[in-house]
């Protein structure tokens, strides 16, 4: 099958965040690019690309060897990402529950689609929860609100802590309940499980 040379780099980008999110790249270690392409068996120009892409979100910066490394987090940073989210995303939530069409709220019934059937491989989870989150930040209305969220990078930020020990069913039954409440739209209710669904999120890596 022939690839286009933007399903490509969309393959590689995937492929090296996979690296990271598993810490089989850990934080502050070089990335060289042709060990990528050896691993990966994936062209230069694709991994060139895909490299690119995550600098952009910050997931990697610029080594003291000219190259790129993926970058370190501080434990600091990170609870003040959580702090960042709870509020932003508490009043996205609740937004979204009182303005976003039926249409928007069935797509994010549709992502659980997936787990009906009990949990699923752990990098799909981690996709689906990203995709859950940014889908009402998106759609919540207040385009001030989504860019700052997009400039603060802080779903890249949590790619960089990796998968947080609760379990996928625990995740998926939070994300069911802030589902029931804005199909009821019930601002307040949905507004507040988001919040708690983030703090437990937050109290389990501090407790790590």
């Amino acid at each position: 099958m022939n690839y286009s040379s933007e399903e490509l780099t969309e393959r590689a980008y995937t492929q090296i965040k996979k690296l990271i999110v598993t810490k089989k790249l850990t934080p502050g270690e070089t990335i060289f690019q042709e060990r990528l392409c050896e691993t990966l068996g994936v062209q230069m120009e694709a991994v060139k690309n895909a490299l690119a892409l995550l600098a952009n979100e910050s997931i990697l910066v610029p080594s003291p060897l000219g190259r790129m490394q993926v970058r370190e987090i501080s434990t600091r940073e990170i609870l003040e990402t959580y702090d960042c989210r709870i509020a932003l995303e508490a009043k996205a939530t609740e937004l979204f529950t009182l303005f976003a069409p039926q249409e928007r709220i069935d797509d994010l019934r549709n992502l659980m689609v997936p787990f009906e059937n009990g949990t699923c491989n752990a990098n799909v989870f981690h996709k689906i929860d990203r995709h859950f989150h940014y889908l009402i930040v998106k759609n919540c209305g207040n385009r001030k609100l989504y860019e700052l969220y997009k400039q603060g990078n802080f779903l890249s930020n949590m790619e960089l802590i990796g998968l947080i020990a609760i379990s996928q069913q625990e995740v998926i039954q939070e994300h069911l309940d802030i589902i029931s409440a804005i199909h009821q739209r019930d601002s307040k209710k949905a507004s507040q499980l988001m919040a708690r669904h983030i703090e437990r999120s937050k109290e389990a890596f501090y407790q790590n």
